[in-house]
């Protein structure tokens, strides 16, 4: 074991010797680059100059190569217009050279007219080179230096072997003086115990910290992944029994919602049945009047209960799998011409807002059961002379948004957090008498949410409401 305990020191003094000679290394490689560039950017300087002072683009280059240029370095000097020509090189005929437009550190300069670096391969001079490029507006121009990065790698190199031979020398020496500190390894131990009493105390989140891969390393690895499944699992346990109780609260809620729906137009039927069946009404004006209420409470209980099948098949989608490419604005003018004959009987205007072609990928069933309740309540709840105006458009991410604004009454504050649930009602009352059944914005809320989208209302009293629902169907966007 206290082998093992020296070899343990050994191994850690390595590994932070060897992070702070990378860490030298990488200091250096920076200050090396720091040092290229500024060369470079005085190489440009000094070349703008010579221009400025009326020598040409090759008398100013060997002016630049004679200053900065020696036997290790190769200054290269590129002239560039802004549009990516290249003007002058003094190491290739600029005429047999490509457009560099699409380089990147011109590419950077380019786009924000100041001074760019990079370090990358030159397909020209097939070599790794470091360019800084900058823009000059006086001569409307870039003029690119680089120099090729091998000339320094070298130096790197030696550093290497350098602290490769410390490192030696270091192994060495530690191998001596490593039992010094063999009793500290003792210390993980300690750990152990006082993390083991924690967890006994049900504190599942202590974890003991050993980097070894000894024996005290593996019973210290397995002790931290089962304090960690234990977390883990007491969290999730906690988790199901708080979902489990708000499903149940939900499951209670919607019971009695639909009980309560179910009972209504139910009890008003078999009123009415019985009246008639007792024969007490001869008049037959009146017994047309109670049939006609009778079919009125029996759509609406066909509607409730089929507006609980949808909603409970949407609820039990994950993606929908009836997909299918169509234009969005044509079914927009489809359902409004659905729906004109309602709007027509209550004095409301529906204006279908223009927009371009907006081809989408989705169910166009799905799609229209969100157009037509969105715009069925925005009529309902209108006044009479009012409008409803509908609009596609496209958003960032292949994402479509459908607005329907009405100038009704508007929507209370204190309501609109809560308008998409389930039996949700503004005003109870009211919307029995128009015929709602208090699941068509759950339903569309739930719709979007099988698109990965959202809906969201937005409402002033007095002025109107605005219905919003966004989903991730656009199919020409990439």
């Amino acid at each position: 074991m206290l082998k093992k305990l020296q070899i343990f020191l050994v191994l850690i003094v390595l590994l932070s010797i060897s992070t702070t000679g990378i860490f030298c290394i990488y200091f250096l490689s920076q200050y090396s680059d720091k040092m290229n560039e500024q060369l470079l950017a005085s190489a440009s300087e000094l070349f703008v100059r010579e221009i400025d002072d009326g020598y040409g683009y090759k008398e100013a280059s060997d002016i630049c190569q004679t200053v900065f240029a020696d036997e290790s370095v190769n200054l290269r000097i590129t002239v560039i217009a802004v549009d990516g020509v290249v003007l002058y090189d003094n190491q290739q005929a600029a005429s047999t050279m490509e457009n560099h437009a699409d380089r990147q550190e011109v590419k950077a300069v380019l786009s924000s007219f100041g001074t760019a670096t990079k370090k990358r391969h030159s397909a020209t001079l097939d070599a790794d080179m470091l360019y800084l490029a900058r823009y000059y507006p006086d001569l409307n121009q870039v003029i690119r230096t680089s120099i090729p990065l091998k000339f320094y790698q070298a130096g790197v190199q030696k550093l290497q072997t350098t602290f490769a031979v410390v490192l030696t020398g270091a192994v060495i020496l530690l191998a001596g003086v490593s039992y010094i500190f063999t009793k500290r390894l003792t210390r993980p131990l300690f750990e152990l115990r006082n993390a083991a009493k924690s967890m006994s105390g049900a504190n599942y989140s202590v974890r003991v910290h050993v980097n070894s891969h000894d024996e005290v390393g593996a019973l210290s690895a397995a002790f931290n992944s089962m304090a960690e499944q234990l977390e883990k699992e007491v969290h999730e346990l906690e988790e199901k029994n708080v979902r489990l109780a708000e499903l149940q609260q939900m499951r209670s809620e919607f019971v009695a919602n639909v009980s309560h729906e179910l009972k209504t137009p139910l009890t008003s039927i078999r009123g009415f049945v019985d009246t008639l069946r007792n024969g007490s009404i001869e008049d037959k004006a009146v017994q047309e009047r109670f049939l006609e209420i009778i079919d009125i409470e029996a759509e609406r209980l066909h509607q409730l209960i089929s507006d609980i099948l949808q909603l409970s098949e949407i609820e039990g989608m994950e993606t929908d799998l009836e997909l299918q490419k169509f234009d969005l604005s044509a079914l927009l003018d489809d359902v409004a011409t659905l729906l004109d004959d309602k709007a027509t009987e209550r004095h409301v205007s529906i204006i279908v807002e223009d927009c371009e072609n907006l081809p989408v990928l989705a169910s166009k069933y799905r799609i229209k059961q969100i157009l037509i309740n969105l715009v069925d309540n925005a009529i309902k709840y209108n006044k009479p002379g009012g409008r409803v105006y509908i609009r596609a458009t496209r958003e960032p991410d292949k994402m479509i948004a459908i607005r329907v604004k009405d100038t009704g009454e508007g929507i209370p504050a204190e309501h609109l957090a809560r308008v998409f649930e389930r039996f949700y009602r503004v005003d109870k009352s009211h919307s029995r008498e128009m015929g709602g059944t208090g699941l068509g914005l759950s339903i569309v809320k739930h719709i979007a949410q099988l698109y990965d989208g959202t809906a969201v209302a937005e409402s002033q009293e007095g002025v109107g409401s605005t219905f919003t629902v966004r989903l991730h169907i656009a199919d020409d966007l990439d």
